[in-house]
């Protein structure tokens, strides 16, 4: 699966006011849609770049096609193109998104941190800014939210590698990098024989680490928000928080098993973010 945080567009419909929900599903379907087309086990990697091309070209010259366009995407370009025009959103964060799809298609490894990094600014960082336009606020005059909320999403985002190292690794996709793993004598063929030694345990502290300073560097946000989203962000927060905790109690143990939250934990952190 393509390690974007659209997955992670507010997911409780009871939380999100019903005149917001039209703008976020159109943006969930533009996101999906690509999502589909990057991830696609039929088409060859040419193919699926000419059709994120295509999208990209709907999303900047939607009003050059006429009734001949194929109705999924006619469908999906209205939408998302009312959208734009209702809440002024910069189409920067949508062409991130499909700048990130088309990255996955060619490339599954990562030399350095910084080059996750990297990946995160146009595949996870695009989602909360996005989340905010839709909830009304300003990219200018709120400039500090939306630098909180780039931290929040690219420690999901990296929450979500580090849960998901044996499923990407199924997928030949690794997102540790390698850097990493050479600085603490930690091999790419260790991880296909699924060795958890302590030079990968190391690996996965450090990394488990950063993404839980980046957590709290940016949880501030939560305080800064109002109404529904305040409790959606503050759950989201949470949740990532939690599965960086599962991890570490794992033993770090991430290749011969996935940590994942429960029940309980689910409803104690929608509990705890509500009351």
């Amino acid at each position: 699966m393509t390690k974007s945080n659209y997955e992670n567009f507010p997911v409780a419909s009871y939380l999100i006011p019903k005149s917001k929900r039209n703008f976020i599903y159109s943006i969930y379907a533009f996101a999906r849609t690509a999502d589909n087309i990057a991830d696609s086990v039929y088409l060859k990697p040419e193919d699926k770049t000419d059709k994120l091309d295509f999208m990209e070209d709907l999303l900047l010259n939607y009003e050059d096609y006429d009734d001949t366009l194929d109705i999924h995407f006619r469908n999906i370009f209205t939408a998302l193109h009312n959208t734009i025009r209702e809440l002024d959103l910069r189409k920067d964060d949508l062409l991130n998104l499909l700048k990130a799809f088309k990255h996955d298609v060619y490339v599954s490894r990562y030399d350095k941190y910084e080059d996750i990094m990297d990946y995160a600014e146009n595949s996870a960082n695009p989602v909360g800014r996005l989340v905010l336009r839709v909830f009304g606020y300003d990219y200018e005059t709120d400039e500090h939210m939306f630098v909180l909320s780039d931290k929040i999403c690219s420690a999901l985002q990296f929450a979500n590698f580090w849960q998901d190292v044996s499923v990407d690794l199924r997928l030949n996709r690794i997102y540790i990098p390698s850097e990493m793993m050479n600085k603490y004598g930690y091999k790419e063929e260790d991880l296909y024989l699924r060795i958890e030694n302590d030079n990968f345990k190391k690996v996965m502290k450090d990394l488990v680490d950063r993404a839980d300073r980046m957590f709290t560097e940016g949880k501030e946000l939560v305080n800064l928000l109002n109404g529904r989203l305040r409790m959606e962000i503050k759950a989201t927060v949470k949740g990532g928080m939690k599965v960086l905790e599962l991890i570490r109690l794992s033993n770090y143990k991430v290749l011969s098993s996935r940590v994942k939250l429960s029940k309980t934990d689910k409803a104690k952190i929608l509990f705890t973010s509500v009351f």
